[in-house]
């Protein structure tokens, strides 16, 4: 059986009311291949050798050179920008492979993930981007795949797995921070490869962290072969690149001026989304008006005003979803996650490494939304605002 919240007839309606038929159906079949086939099919092809891979220890003892940032906390190893030479990037998830056509593990996900995130990236490439791309990878016709590669210099691709804003923001925007790192010890001016027809948010991240336009490269093309292919490690959960990123951007924000004046305490409202909608939101906003609290819906304002709303923040209060990721830019705040069903762990591990507290409530679905129960709501963020 499939879940509720992964499809529905409710969620199928809205989508294609949001992006159309054609789009939704193609979206449907990577879903019910990802989550049904995908394994069954790219582990014998991994397994037999038809599709190569490299791991990450694999990537650091043949790279031409390494730059490690040195910042390891716990059980994770520090980032590094790994130098491989030649190589190929396939820019709609960022999947890189080497110059013998082996795919770079570490593209897809760190070590743990890598098995399943690279058929993801696979599955991605062959719902949107070029099949005949992914058929001269499984031949192994590297003069094929050169013939249809555009040809680019030093490069590092910074392309999310997913087109959603936490995957951009958590899990592709701190390889900038490698990538700085990587010029400051090396001297070498890094380009980055970045797919054309991102959202507005990312290149706002780029203009706010001063990243010079003339040192981004968009990717129109399928597939391109980089003489120098700059691979950064996947970003795991790290203070360190947190840190960074607030401060970062809301340095760059000091220095602009801003009207905006947010709320203490932030209710996001997924009014607008295809899923996880609250049902009785008018409910929840009035009872949460009574705290302090003002509804956003995230996605209509630019990312330096959210930024500038959750670094002030003391509460938020969420449904489950990629608007949770702004709490990066967070500090000494508090943070109430609404679920259905299905309960998801990216943001509670988020906030545990940001150091914030974090609470959750589990709520009544209603098909692939939520019902939430406001008088438990209420108990919890009443005991949070006089804790």
């Amino acid at each position: 059986m499939w879940p509720p919240t992964d499809i529905s007839y409710r969620k199928f309606r809205r989508k294609v009311a949001a992006d159309g038929l054609r789009s939704t159906l193609v979206s449907a079949a990577d879903l019910v291949f990802r989550k049904k086939v995908g394994r069954s099919v790219v582990d014998p092809l991994l397994d037999s050798g038809v599709l190569r891979t490299v791991s990450r220890a694999e990537l650091v003892t043949r790279a031409r050179r390494t730059h490690s940032l040195g910042d390891g906390a716990g059980t994770l190893s520090p980032p590094f920008v790994a130098d491989i030479g030649p190589g190929y990037v396939l820019p709609t998830t960022g999947l890189s492979l080497t110059d013998s056509l082996e795919i770079v593990e570490e593209t897809a996900a760190a070590p743990d993930h890598a098995r399943q995130a690279t058929m993801a990236c696979l599955s991605r490439q062959a719902f949107f981007g070029d099949r005949s791309v992914l058929f001269d990878i499984l031949s192994g016709d590297r003069s094929a795949l050169e013939s249809d590669a555009t040809p680019v210099g030093t490069v590092l691709p910074l392309s999310p797995r997913y087109p959603n804003y936490y995957h951009w923001l958590v899990e592709t925007v701190p390889k900038v921070r490698y990538a700085e790192a990587y010029e400051r010890e090396t001297g070498a001016d890094v380009t980055l490869l970045v797919p054309d027809g991102v959202p507005p948010y990312a290149d706002e991240t780029l203009d706010l962290l001063d990243w010079p336009q003339d040192k981004i490269t968009r990717a129109t093309a399928p597939v391109y072969r980089a003489e120098q292919l700059l691979v950064p490690s996947f970003p795991e959960p790290r203070i360190d690149d947190y840190r960074w990123l607030r401060s970062r951007i809301l340095g760059a924000l000091s220095e602009r001026p801003s009207s905006s004046t947010g709320a203490s305490n932030v209710y996001v409202s997924r009014s607008n989304a295809v899923e996880r909608r609250v049902v009785n939101e008018p409910a929840v906003v009035s009872m949460l008006r009574a705290y302090g609290f003002e509804s956003y819906n995230l996605e209509e304002q630019s990312l330096a005003t959210n930024a500038r709303l959750f670094a002030d923040a003391d509460l938020v209060v969420a449904p489950h979803g990629a608007g949770l990721a702004d709490i990066v830019f967070a500090e000494d705040c508090t943070v109430v996650e609404l679920f259905g069903s299905k309960v998801k762990q990216p943001y509670e591990l988020l906030a545990e490494t940001l150091d914030l507290e974090y609470e959750r409530l589990v709520c009544e679905p209603r098909s692939t939304d939520i019902v939430v129960d406001v008088e438990a709501l209420e108990a919890m963020v009443s005991d949070l605002s006089t804790a």
